[in-house]
């Protein structure tokens, strides 16, 4: 779904960055009435009196179903899926929360107090900076019904509590030269405001103008009598005080407590994509439906198993690369090593040293006792929209630790074991490529019109590569790098049972290791030195 809805400034429906027209202020009202809530139900009662006012009409129930069939009609070519729903006694918009700027603005200020209260300035200043960047003016601008009005009402208070949670913050960090530029205009624009006064005289005084601090609360103090007959508060004249005789407690504190604020740091770890990946357009689409919003309840976990060489990491970066831009607080990948050739698996408490580093920690911040590293990641996701993929896992241990605590989180993980005791999660179960697929997947390989020209090789080549991408990639790599063999070639190389592992071999890819990791595992589990003897034997038939 590519639709945004903004409404911190004039209004604007966007699909793919693209504006969608709305005509009629009631077609804008009632998208407005649901976006505020979006995700959850608004009754139908609500709706009619919000717009259509108190007097409702007889008629009203009826315009109300047009107007939502028009909004249908605007909105629908730009998603998969029914934007407004009809459900039990009113409408809900189907729309992730993080699309609507207001909605978006609201979550990175609570994720920003949530870092500012565990000691993180520098990440609560990031995601400050981030949320008040959606402002563009007025909200709501245009729409005057009461309703509206509180709720414009509403917004511009939180963002001016907001701007000043944020400058509180640039103070304590020593960012006081540039927090008075910006403060002198907030309270140019709200002079009856006593704390941003403080604030910009705090700023003042540190800065070194101690005179223009005393004119601000002089200024502020005139207005406040004038306008409301009333002394500024005991706070502020304190402050008055304390600039009037260089109180050193208005200084700030020793350089080595001041925090280097900057850019939002947003983790993008995917490794680059597959150029030639080729088909699973039903799981792609079972993935993308797994990585979108979610409602209450729905998994918030993937596995995608099969055996080695059938392509469940490939598949997981390829679709992630295609859904990495709806994870404003990024994407972090982590390659478990479960069944790598000559690695053992990354045990856990390591795992989460580097999931704690690419979400900004540094060595020292990173708990070295797993159970407290564990619950500060819980911490650091609580409220994050971020994608985790963990590649290649072992089995449940090994990821049970690794899953974030918040449910705007999504992860992705692949595996040879199908992990089915973990909670909370989808399956999607990967097999052999069909005849077609796998043929394409040949040809993007090894060029199109050497494929064209040999296809009873190639579907031969197909049967003895099972189906199996990693076959095919490393049958592919040596077609390329031998443009002198025909298919045939190939074929006959294949053909024979007895080097075929050896033909399936090239440069970092193969087969045979591939299968050497699960044997060696085998004989890990419980009666699996039988298991593991066995498979060898069987392979003699």
């Amino acid at each position: 779904m590519t639709l945004e809805i903004r409404f911190l400034g004039p209004w604007q429906v966007l699909a793919a960055d693209e504006p969608v027209r709305l005509a009629g202020h009631r077609r804008i009202g009632v998208l407005a009435r649901l976006a505020l809530n979006a995700g959850q139900v608004v009754q139908t009662e609500r709706v009619l009196v919000d717009i259509w006012g108190d007097g409702t009409a007889v008629t009203a129930d009826k315009q109300l179903h047009i107007v939502i069939s028009k909004l249908r009609d605007a909105l629908g070519p730009h998603s998969t899926e029914e934007v407004i729903q009809t459900v039990p006694g009113g409408y809900r918009l189907a729309l992730d929360p993080d699309r609507i700027d207001a909605l978006l603005f609201a979550r990175l200020v609570k994720r920003a107090r949530t870092a500012q209260e565990q000691g993180g300035s520098a990440a609560a200043d990031s995601l400050f900076r981030t949320a008040l960047q959606l402002w563009r003016g007025e909200p709501l601008a245009g729409l005057t019904a009461p309703w509206a009005r509180i709720e414009a009402t509403r917004l511009e208070e939180e963002h001016r509590t907001v701007l000043e949670d944020h400058a509180d913050l640039r103070l304590a960090a020593g960012d006081h030269h540039a927090v008075a530029a910006d403060l002198a205009v907030h309270v140019r624009a709200h002079p009856l405001r006593e704390r941003p006064a403080a604030q910009l005289m705090l700023a003042l005084h540190r800065a070194g103008r101690s005179s223009e601090a005393l004119g601000v609360y002089q200024g502020t103090r005139r207005m406040m009598v004038s306008e409301l007959g009333l002394e500024p508060g005991a706070e502020l004249r304190r402050l008055h005080q304390a600039v009037l005789v260089k109180d050193p407690a208005l200084d700030l504190p020793v350089p080595a407590q001041r925090v280097t604020l900057g850019e939002p740091y947003v983790p993008a770890e995917l490794p680059a994509d597959t150029h030639a990946f080729t088909a699973r357009a039903a799981e792609i689409d079972h993935l993308r439906t797994a990585l979108g919003p979610a409602d209450l309840g729905e998994a918030a976990i993937t596995v995608i198993d099969g055996p080695g060489g059938i392509g469940n990491s490939a598949l997981a970066v390829h679709v992630a690369h295609a859904m990495a831009a709806r994870f404003t607080d990024g994407v972090i990948y982590l390659n478990l090593h479960g069944s790598t050739p000559g690695l053992d698996p990354l045990p856990p408490a390591q795992a989460l040293r580097h999931l704690l580093r690419s979400l900004g920690l540094d060595g020292a911040a990173v708990p070295a006792d797993p159970g407290e590293a564990a619950a500060r990641y819980r911490s650091l996701t609580a409220t994050g929209n971020l994608l985790v993929i963990l590649d290649n896992a072992r089995d449940v241990r090994q990821v049970r630790p690794l899953i974030p605590g918040g449910s705007g989180c999504r992860v992705l993980i692949t595996s040879r074991d199908p992990l089915a005791t973990l909670d909370n999660t989808r399956h999607l179960h990967l097999g052999t490529l069909n005849v077609a697929d796998a043929a394409a997947l040949l040809s993007r390989l090894a060029g199109p019109e050497r494929v064209h020209a040999e296809p009873r090789a190639v579907a031969q080549i197909v049967h003895l590569c099972g189906g199996f991408p990693l076959a095919l990639r490393i049958v592919g790599a040596r077609l390329a790098a031998r443009p002198d063999w025909t298919l045939s070639d190939l074929e006959v190389r294949l053909a024979d049972a007895t080097r075929r592992l050896d033909v399936l071999e090239y440069a970092d890819l193969a087969i045979r290791a591939s299968i050497a990791v699960s044997h060696h595992h085998l004989q890990e589990e419980p009666a699996g030195r039988d298991a593991a003897h066995l498979l060898p034997l069987l392979g003699l038939l």
